[in-house]
């Protein structure tokens, strides 16, 4: 005869054991129901495919740094197309104040008041900021790319300059009288002249009397292995006429001067204009260029995002639906487990005597 021999340990310790497992099971069908299918243990489930998915999440990872990088980029670029819209804006109304036909005996008055303040308003905007960087100086960001012309401390060495060619040329300083009066056409033509002593003000050497900008723009990555100009100096020359325009009208001594004298400074001003705001416009499309480049990446990095997160999607998720199901099988098998371990508890082996 064999006998077997039953222990009460044997039996409270095998539901304790199921119970352990079923929790385990139940915490990560939990986890992968609630993680829309995610798996719990991602590389327990690929193994040795694990790789693939970390190369797939590094790109997603690099695009989102990416964008965020060319988010930074779109707004500098955006803020110095703005500011040249507004330059260029005002250069047209200053413009529209020269046509012959609006001229008078009043206007030389009221245009050398409108030059002055629209010289202030072009400085303003050439020292715009964005993030603390300079978007007008070029790689020099940190430092405030256009002198003032006008200060209250004293004379600009920009206001200084003009000045001093002023009086090199006609002996006394503008607006002065009854010497201003006596300037002939002429003079004033050669003073006006390109390659004269007004035109060597904003030369290259004598530009650095306005401007600390560099001339090389910031170049920024807005892909991979593409780099695109992201900025623009205050020393390209349309901008540099727009300077030339509003000094001259505002510091000539318009008022102080004969009619037909006056007649030669208009039409300076007037070829200065016309010049300057062409080329702005010329600068406000490649910079508009750069915008469009960066939207249309951002489209492309979209793209490209969606096939890396669907290819993270199937190897990384499984079923929900399963997942949920197995969710429910789990906890009823654990439910009945803790209902079994609850009745042996209530055994004793005076129970298994016969």
């Amino acid at each position: 005869m064999q006998t077997t021999f039953i222990s009460t340990v044997n039996f409270l310790n095998t539901p304790r054991s199921t119970m352990n497992r079923l929790q385990a099971d139940l915490d990560k069908a939990n986890s992968e129901s609630t993680n829309e299918g995610r798996y719990a243990d991602v590389g327990l489930e690929l193994g040795y495919r694990t790789g693939l998915t970390l190369d797939l999440r590094q790109g997603l990872d690099e695009i989102d740094a990416q964008v965020t990088r060319n988010g930074l980029t779109n707004v500098r670029v955006n803020s110095a197309y703005q500011a040249l819209d507004r330059v260029r804006s005002d250069g047209e109304a200053f413009m529209a104040t020269l046509t012959p036909g609006k001229l008078n005996d009043t206007s030389a008055t009221t245009i050398a008041q409108a030059a002055s303040s629209k010289l202030t308003a072009l400085i303003g905007e050439l020292n715009t900021q964005t993030g603390g960087q300079y978007l007008f100086g070029g790689i020099n960001t940190a430092q405030v790319p256009i002198k003032d012309y006008e200060t209250t401390s004293g004379t600009s060495d920009a206001k200084q300059a003009f000045v001093d060619a002023f009086k090199a040329k006609f002996g006394f300083e503008p607006g002065t009288q009854p010497g201003s009066s006596a300037i002939t056409p002429t003079q004033m033509q050669e003073f006006l002249a390109d390659g004269g002593p007004f035109a060597a003000l904003f030369s290259n050497t004598a530009w650095k009397n306005w401007s600390t900008a560099s001339d090389t723009p910031v170049r920024s990555e807005i892909a991979r292995n593409e780099t695109v100009n992201t900025s623009v100096s205050a020393n390209v020359q349309p901008l540099r006429q727009l300077a030339m325009l509003y000094s001259l009208g505002s510091s000539i001594g318009l008022p102080s001067l004969s009619s037909t004298t006056q007649a030669v400074v208009y039409d300076k001003l007037r070829s200065l204009a016309g010049s300057a705001t062409w080329g702005v416009t010329g600068i406000q499309a490649d910079v508009g260029a750069v915008q469009a480049r960066i939207t249309t990446v951002g489209t492309q990095m979209g793209i490209q995002k969606n096939i890396l997160q669907e290819g993270v999607k199937n190897l990384e998720y499984g079923d929900p639906i399963e997942a949920a199901a197995r969710v429910k099988n789990l906890t009823t098998q654990l439910e009945i487990s803790y209902s079994l371990t609850n009745q042996v508890n209530k055994l004793s082996l005076m129970d298994y005597v016969r």
